[in-house]
């Protein structure tokens, strides 16, 4: 394999992944990842994650509806140990995964208003959220810097368990809507009912969308 892996979408149909080093299931666990690969963005393949080619049936189209998206970053700022931090929230990139939560509840509550108060917490737990948030929805701005992604240097595409693919570090052949999007870590619609394809809008919650791979 060369060292640039990427992904193209093809209209209408799957993804076609070429040179990736690592792909993962759902549980981490690594899958045979060939030189090229379709991936299944339909959500109609009895072979998830790849492509059988059910997308052919003519249901599905990878045209995107961004007419209401919510694509206005939201901020939200606080003191943490003393320091002044601004996290910054792209609703439309956000796939629901809750991994924010999970680092951090006192900082990251989606029952109150605001959800996000920084103040709440440590600021390794605050760091912790924004790395771990696989979307790329939350960056975080620390003393008036330009807001920051994190992303450690791993280059995988990751399938979540009726959710989306987590992709890190491969090129993505694509318009990058989003406002802030990051390059280096997003996620990709596999359950075929985004308004952003080929990214997730976190639709599949909403869909109860279920890849029939267990719980």
């Amino acid at each position: 394999m060369t060292s640039h892996p990427k992904i193209k979408p093809i209209t209408n149909g799957p993804l076609m992944v070429t040179d990736l080093p690592n792909l993962r299931d759902a549980d981490g666990l690594p899958m045979e990842a060939g030189d090229k690969m379709a991936l299944c963005r339909c959500g109609l393949s009895a072979n998830k994650p790849f492509c059988d080619g059910s997308h052919n049936g003519g249901e599905f189209s990878s045209a995107s509806d961004t007419a209401n998206i919510r694509n206005t970053p939201v901020t939200y700022e606080g003191a943490v140990e003393g320091t002044d931090v601004t996290v910054h929230y792209t609703p439309v990139l956000c796939s629901h995964a809750a991994e924010c939560v999970k680092a951090s509840e006192a900082i990251f509550d989606p029952t109150r208003k605001p959800w996000v108060k920084p103040e709440q917490g440590k600021m390794a737990d605050l760091l912790a959220a924004v790395s771990n948030c696989p979307s790329g929805a939350l960056r975080l701005e620390v003393l008036k810097t330009d807001p920051q992604h994190m992303v450690n240097g791993d280059v995988e595409v990751a399938v979540e368990r009726n959710g989306p693919y987590r992709v890190k570090n491969v090129a993505l052949d694509a318009v990058f809507n989003g406002s802030g999007a990051s390059q280096t870590k997003f996620v990709l619609c596999r359950c075929g009912h985004s308004k952003n394809k080929p990214f997730c809008d976190g639709s599949h919650r909403d869909a109860a969308w279920d890849d029939g791979s267990g719980t």
